[in-house]
């Protein structure tokens, strides 16, 4: 009967030997400062490196949604000049990431947010944007219907003169 407790007792004792290597999971805040190094050296890569990442990324986040996965995803989808933007699906994908329990800090959580805000407020500044070019474009189309106006008004003024040169020089 001893020899189970003792075979049970070193069987725990190697476990927990084997277990010492093993390194503890990545620190929250140091996994989100690896996610933005990373966001940054993929801005500096070629268009085609960019989509590879890109797509790699999306694999990821398809095969395992996670939070982790979420915030790779939605940073490689705010790539400046990216043809695969899409700030709707980003704010999707950032909107699923819950804040921590009770009153404990989410280093994810906050990235999100401030990547939600900076979308939003990118939003808001195309619609500004759109909204101004639209309106410089009514404005352009008034001033050639203005100038067409002109040029008809000129035209009928030198059809006038013309008539009127002609009738003084015929007696």
């Amino acid at each position: 009967m001893r020899r189970p407790g003792w075979l049970s007792i070193l069987l725990a004792i190697a476990l927990l030997a084997g277990c010492t290597g093993i390194p503890p999971a990545p620190d929250e805040a140091q996994e989100v400062a690896g996610m933005l190094a990373s966001f940054e050296r993929l801005a500096t890569l070629k268009a085609d490196e960019q989509r590879r990442e890109f797509n790699m990324a999306q694999a990821a986040h398809e095969k395992t949604p996670n939070d982790t996965t979420r915030l790779n995803l939605a940073l490689a989808m705010l790539l400046p000049r990216a043809p695969w933007r899409d700030d709707a699906r980003v704010q999707l994908l950032l909107g699923g990431i819950e804040a921590a329990p009770g009153d404990r800090r989410s280093a994810r959580h906050d990235l999100a947010q401030l990547l939600l805000r900076l979308t939003a407020e990118r939003q808001r500044s195309q619609r500004d944007e759109q909204r101004k070019a639209e309106q410089f474009a009514q404005q352009l189309r008034e001033e050639r219907r203005k100038n067409e106006e002109i040029q008809q008004k000129i035209e009928s003024l030198r059809a006038i003169d013309r008539e009127t040169y002609l009738r003084r020089k015929s007696p």
